[in-house]
């Protein structure tokens, strides 16, 4: 008695199997190029078009894609040039100052007329003279901003409570600072630079420019100070 013998189950073709040849024979449509006349995909816009045209569309929203995102690489670039020439452009009018005010001009007018920062506050801390009321902190109210925001850094980037905003920018609707200590140990003052939007300064955005002003400031101020005390002491 013989065994029936079974006819062999055709082999199994999925979509992975397809796929796969399909990449690792990127010439198949050339060599039956009688196929892509009978194939077709359907569109939901567009009803049945065939695997040419739908290629073609696929490509031309990839252009367009790349150009958006060329164009915004060419828009970031151009910014980021502006701002580097605005810094390097207050580093050298500070270098020319000779006095409080007119390094108060120099950062107003690179943040409030070229980077559109309108808000702006220097204040010293403990000085040994007297300063101008813009120029200080009220009795100790700086330590609640140094216990905060400086415990391992001397630059900070990010928000501010209401009352945190309120010592620095009472004026001005703020929504993220940048704040630098001045001084080799932070124990000169604070720069305190605000913006409107309230994701511009962030914790995790490159500090380069920003540091290299407050190294400067801890440079320059210093001298001033003293200048300017000794003026007052003559006076």
């Amino acid at each position: 008695m013989t065994s029936e013998v079974k006819p062999l189950a055709p082999p199994v073709v999925d979509d992975t199997l397809i796929t796969e040849y399909l990449i690792e024979n990127p010439d198949f449509f050339e060599r039956h190029s009688h196929l892509l006349q009978q194939l077709s995909l359907r569109h939901q816009q567009q009803g049945t078009v065939s695997l040419v045209e739908r290629q073609q569309q696929v490509l031309r929203q990839r252009i367009m894609q790349l150009e958006e995102e060329i164009t915004d690489l060419m828009v970031t670039a151009r910014r980021n040039e502006e701002i580097f020439q605005a810094y390097s452009d207050l580093y050298v009018a500070l270098l020319a100052c000779d006095d409080l005010p007119s390094v108060m001009d120099a950062l107003q007018d690179t943040f409030a007329s070229r980077l559109q920062m309108p808000a702006l506050t220097l204040k010293f801390f403990d000085s040994p003279m007297e300063l101008d009321e813009q120029f200080t902190f009220a009795a100790d109210t700086h330590k609640m901003l140094l216990s905060k925001r400086f415990q391992t850094t001397q630059v900070y980037l990010g928000r501010l409570t209401a009352e945190e905003k309120k010592l620095l920018f009472p004026n001005e609707a703020i929504n993220s600072v940048a704040l630098l200590l001045l001084g080799k140990k932070g124990e000169l003052g604070m720069l305190a630079i605000g913006n409107h939007d309230a994701g511009h300064f962030e914790p995790a955005m490159d500090t380069l420019l920003i540091r290299q002003l407050q190294a400067l400031l801890s440079r320059i101020l210093p001298p001033l100070l003293h200048h300017q005390a000794q003026h007052h002491d003559l006076s």
